[in-house]
Protein backbone atom coordinates (compact mmCIF):
# COMPACT_ATOMS: atom_id res chain seq x y z
CA UNK A 1 0.00 0.00 0.00
CA UNK A 2 1.55 3.46 -1.02
CA UNK A 3 1.32 5.03 2.73
CA UNK A 4 3.75 6.67 5.20
CA UNK A 5 5.08 3.35 7.18
CA UNK A 6 3.87 3.61 10.72
CA UNK A 7 6.90 4.89 13.84
CA UNK A 8 9.55 2.10 13.83
CA UNK A 9 7.92 0.04 11.09
CA UNK A 10 10.23 -1.75 8.74
CA UNK A 11 9.85 -3.09 4.98
CA UNK A 12 9.82 -7.02 4.46
CA UNK A 13 12.90 -7.97 2.65
CA UNK A 14 12.49 -7.19 -0.88
CA UNK A 15 9.20 -4.58 -0.20
CA UNK A 16 8.64 -2.43 -3.72
CA UNK A 17 7.83 0.64 -1.36
CA UNK A 18 11.62 0.06 -0.17
CA UNK A 19 13.93 3.21 -0.88
CA UNK A 20 17.89 3.70 -2.56
CA UNK A 21 19.68 5.27 -0.21
CA UNK A 22 23.15 7.07 -2.19
CA UNK A 23 26.45 8.04 -0.86
CA UNK A 24 28.20 11.23 -1.80
CA UNK A 25 30.04 10.16 -5.07
CA UNK A 26 27.08 7.46 -6.77
CA UNK A 27 24.88 10.43 -8.04
CA UNK A 28 24.45 14.33 -8.95
CA UNK A 29 21.29 15.26 -8.57
CA UNK A 30 21.48 18.68 -10.74
CA UNK A 31 23.13 16.91 -14.21
CA UNK A 32 21.76 13.42 -14.21
CA UNK A 33 23.56 10.42 -13.65
CA UNK A 34 23.62 7.32 -15.72
CA UNK A 35 23.60 4.69 -12.86
CA UNK A 36 19.62 4.43 -12.43
CA UNK A 37 18.27 1.37 -13.82
CA UNK A 38 17.57 1.36 -17.25
CA UNK A 39 14.15 0.78 -17.37
CA UNK A 40 13.64 3.09 -14.31
CA UNK A 41 10.52 5.05 -14.66
CA UNK A 42 10.46 9.04 -14.39
CA UNK A 43 7.96 11.66 -12.93
CA UNK A 44 8.34 15.19 -13.12
CA UNK A 45 6.26 17.50 -11.48
CA UNK A 46 6.42 21.04 -12.53
CA UNK A 47 4.65 22.64 -10.03
CA UNK A 48 8.10 22.06 -8.13
CA UNK A 49 10.45 23.43 -10.76
CA UNK A 50 13.17 25.67 -9.14
CA UNK A 51 14.51 28.81 -10.54
CA UNK A 52 18.16 28.32 -11.23
CA UNK A 53 21.25 29.19 -13.89
CA UNK A 54 21.14 27.78 -17.60
CA UNK A 55 24.66 27.21 -17.09
CA UNK A 56 25.78 24.15 -16.42
CA UNK A 57 28.55 24.05 -14.01
CA UNK A 58 31.91 23.23 -15.02
CA UNK A 59 34.88 21.08 -14.30
CA UNK A 60 37.59 21.99 -11.45
CA UNK A 61 39.94 22.56 -14.38
CA UNK A 62 37.97 24.26 -16.03
CA UNK A 63 38.49 27.17 -13.76
CA UNK A 64 42.35 27.74 -13.62
CA UNK A 65 45.39 26.03 -11.81
CA UNK A 66 44.46 26.86 -7.76
CA UNK A 67 43.30 24.40 -5.67
CA UNK A 68 40.29 24.19 -3.97
CA UNK A 69 40.19 23.74 0.32
CA UNK A 70 36.44 22.66 -0.06
CA UNK A 71 35.66 18.98 0.66
CA UNK A 72 33.16 16.50 -0.21
CA UNK A 73 30.13 16.28 2.13
CA UNK A 74 29.64 12.73 3.69
CA UNK A 75 25.89 13.08 3.55
CA UNK A 76 23.56 10.52 2.17
CA UNK A 77 20.35 11.36 -0.05
CA UNK A 78 17.47 9.17 -0.91
CA UNK A 79 16.25 9.26 -4.58
CA UNK A 80 13.71 6.82 -5.04
CA UNK A 81 12.03 3.34 -4.98
CA UNK A 82 14.56 0.68 -5.62
CA UNK A 83 11.85 -1.72 -7.05
CA UNK A 84 10.00 -0.08 -10.05
CA UNK A 85 8.77 3.29 -8.21
CA UNK A 86 9.17 6.38 -10.40
CA UNK A 87 12.21 8.65 -9.74
CA UNK A 88 11.77 12.26 -9.42
CA UNK A 89 13.48 14.34 -11.65
CA UNK A 90 13.23 18.06 -13.42
CA UNK A 91 13.18 18.49 -16.96
CA UNK A 92 16.31 20.09 -16.73
CA UNK A 93 17.99 16.78 -15.57
CA UNK A 94 16.11 14.96 -18.21
CA UNK A 95 17.43 17.49 -20.79
CA UNK A 96 21.34 16.47 -19.43
CA UNK A 97 20.70 13.20 -19.56
CA UNK A 98 19.77 13.93 -23.54
CA UNK A 99 22.31 15.82 -24.52
CA UNK A 100 25.00 12.96 -22.85
CA UNK A 101 22.89 10.40 -25.21
CA UNK A 102 20.41 11.22 -27.77
CA UNK A 103 19.36 7.63 -27.53
CA UNK A 104 18.45 7.70 -23.67
CA UNK A 105 14.85 7.07 -24.51
CA UNK A 106 15.74 3.58 -26.03
CA UNK A 107 16.02 2.31 -22.49
CA UNK A 108 12.03 2.15 -22.18
CA UNK A 109 11.83 4.49 -19.47
CA UNK A 110 7.86 5.39 -18.94
CA UNK A 111 7.13 8.67 -17.80
CA UNK A 112 4.94 10.99 -16.16
CA UNK A 113 4.78 14.90 -16.32
CA UNK A 114 2.13 17.10 -13.81
CA UNK A 115 1.25 20.12 -13.22
CA UNK A 116 -1.69 21.81 -11.20
CA UNK A 117 -1.59 20.02 -8.42
CA UNK A 118 -1.07 16.52 -9.99
CA UNK A 119 -2.85 17.06 -13.70
CA UNK A 120 -1.19 14.83 -15.93
CA UNK A 121 0.40 16.32 -19.33
CA UNK A 122 2.33 13.50 -20.20
CA UNK A 123 2.24 9.69 -19.25
CA UNK A 124 3.77 6.76 -21.07
CA UNK A 125 6.93 5.42 -22.72
CA UNK A 126 9.46 8.12 -23.20
CA UNK A 127 10.06 7.69 -26.83
CA UNK A 128 6.74 8.12 -27.34
CA UNK A 129 6.70 11.54 -26.55
CA UNK A 130 10.05 12.35 -27.00
CA UNK A 131 10.35 14.64 -30.21
CA UNK A 132 14.05 16.37 -31.20
CA UNK A 133 12.81 19.81 -32.90
CA UNK A 134 14.74 19.33 -35.78
CA UNK A 135 12.40 16.09 -36.42
CA UNK A 136 8.53 17.18 -35.96
CA UNK A 137 6.44 15.63 -38.32
CA UNK A 138 2.62 16.53 -38.93
CA UNK A 139 1.62 13.70 -36.88
CA UNK A 140 2.92 15.70 -33.47
CA UNK A 141 1.46 18.55 -34.08
CA UNK A 142 -1.52 19.76 -31.91
CA UNK A 143 -0.82 17.16 -29.24
CA UNK A 144 1.43 17.74 -26.05
CA UNK A 145 4.99 16.44 -26.62
CA UNK A 146 8.61 16.73 -24.88
CA UNK A 147 10.62 18.79 -27.81
CA UNK A 148 14.46 19.33 -27.39
CA UNK A 149 17.46 20.57 -29.21
CA UNK A 150 19.62 23.68 -29.75
CA UNK A 151 18.74 27.33 -30.26
CA UNK A 152 20.82 28.34 -33.01
CA UNK A 153 19.42 31.84 -33.25
CA UNK A 154 17.10 34.11 -31.53
CA UNK A 155 14.58 37.47 -32.28
CA UNK A 156 11.92 39.88 -30.61
CA UNK A 157 9.35 40.95 -32.81
CA UNK A 158 7.78 44.52 -32.85
CA UNK A 159 5.12 43.33 -30.15
CA UNK A 160 7.95 42.30 -27.77
CA UNK A 161 7.68 38.38 -28.38
CA UNK A 162 10.81 36.56 -28.41
CA UNK A 163 11.49 33.65 -30.90
CA UNK A 164 13.72 30.83 -30.16
CA UNK A 165 14.77 29.68 -33.54
CA UNK A 166 16.49 26.07 -34.20
CA UNK A 167 17.54 27.69 -38.05
CA UNK A 168 16.61 29.69 -40.16
CA UNK A 169 13.11 31.73 -39.04
CA UNK A 170 11.75 31.93 -41.87
CA UNK A 171 11.28 28.41 -42.52
CA UNK A 172 12.83 26.05 -39.72
CA UNK A 173 11.03 25.20 -36.07
CA UNK A 174 11.15 27.97 -33.83
CA UNK A 175 9.59 28.83 -29.89
CA UNK A 176 7.36 31.36 -29.30
CA UNK A 177 7.18 33.41 -26.40
CA UNK A 178 4.91 36.34 -25.31
CA UNK A 179 6.23 39.89 -23.88
CA UNK A 180 5.36 38.48 -20.37
CA UNK A 181 6.64 35.00 -20.48
CA UNK A 182 9.92 36.71 -21.41
CA UNK A 183 10.07 38.77 -18.31
CA UNK A 184 9.00 35.16 -16.78
CA UNK A 185 12.00 33.84 -18.21
CA UNK A 186 14.83 36.47 -17.06
CA UNK A 187 13.81 36.41 -14.02
CA UNK A 188 13.59 32.62 -13.69
CA UNK A 189 16.73 31.53 -14.98
CA UNK A 190 18.46 34.50 -13.27
CA UNK A 191 19.30 36.16 -17.18
CA UNK A 192 20.73 39.25 -18.07
CA UNK A 193 19.75 39.47 -21.51
CA UNK A 194 17.60 36.79 -23.86
CA UNK A 195 20.89 36.78 -25.56
CA UNK A 196 22.32 34.67 -23.51
CA UNK A 197 19.94 31.86 -24.42
CA UNK A 198 21.41 32.06 -27.73
CA UNK A 199 23.36 28.56 -28.43
CA UNK A 200 22.08 26.82 -25.69
CA UNK A 201 19.75 23.15 -25.29
CA UNK A 202 15.99 23.69 -24.49
CA UNK A 203 13.83 21.01 -23.46
CA UNK A 204 10.44 22.44 -23.55
CA UNK A 205 7.00 20.28 -22.70
CA UNK A 206 4.20 21.88 -25.01
CA UNK A 207 2.32 21.15 -28.81
CA UNK A 208 3.14 22.63 -31.77
CA UNK A 209 1.52 23.87 -34.94
CA UNK A 210 2.19 25.14 -38.04
CA UNK A 211 2.06 28.78 -39.43
CA UNK A 212 0.16 29.37 -43.06
CA UNK A 213 3.43 29.13 -44.75
CA UNK A 214 4.29 26.00 -43.06
CA UNK A 215 6.60 27.02 -40.41
CA UNK A 216 6.33 25.01 -37.31
CA UNK A 217 5.89 26.89 -34.04
CA UNK A 218 5.95 25.59 -30.72
CA UNK A 219 4.71 27.97 -28.38
CA UNK A 220 4.96 27.75 -24.84
CA UNK A 221 2.35 27.57 -21.37
CA UNK A 222 4.28 28.60 -19.14
CA UNK A 223 8.21 29.18 -18.56
CA UNK A 224 7.75 26.25 -15.89
CA UNK A 225 7.64 24.00 -18.99
CA UNK A 226 10.77 24.06 -20.40
CA UNK A 227 14.42 24.29 -19.26
CA UNK A 228 18.04 25.10 -20.31
CA UNK A 229 21.65 24.50 -20.46
CA UNK A 230 24.48 25.74 -21.80
CA UNK A 231 28.55 26.40 -20.84
CA UNK A 232 29.68 29.41 -19.61
CA UNK A 233 32.22 29.19 -21.83
CA UNK A 234 32.02 28.86 -25.93
CA UNK A 235 32.59 25.07 -25.84
CA UNK A 236 31.73 22.63 -28.56
CA UNK A 237 28.70 20.03 -27.35
CA UNK A 238 29.40 17.07 -29.34
CA UNK A 239 26.17 15.50 -28.57
CA UNK A 240 24.66 18.53 -30.15
CA UNK A 241 25.59 17.27 -33.45
CA UNK A 242 23.48 14.29 -33.33
CA UNK A 243 20.06 16.07 -32.19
Amino acid sequence: MERMACFAAHHKEGCAASTVVLGPTDGDSEEGSESESPSADIRVDLDKSNSHSIYVSQENNKHGEEHSDWSLSSQKKTIGGSDGYPLNKSLRQLLNHLCKNPNYAERGQSITIVADSGRKIIDGQLKDFLVPINNISSTQLAKSRIFWGTINNLNEDKTGQLWLNYGDYRTEPSILLDKNQKAELLRNFKLKSVSELDGSDIIIVSHAGKSPNGKVIIKASFTKYMSFRRYALDECNSSNESI
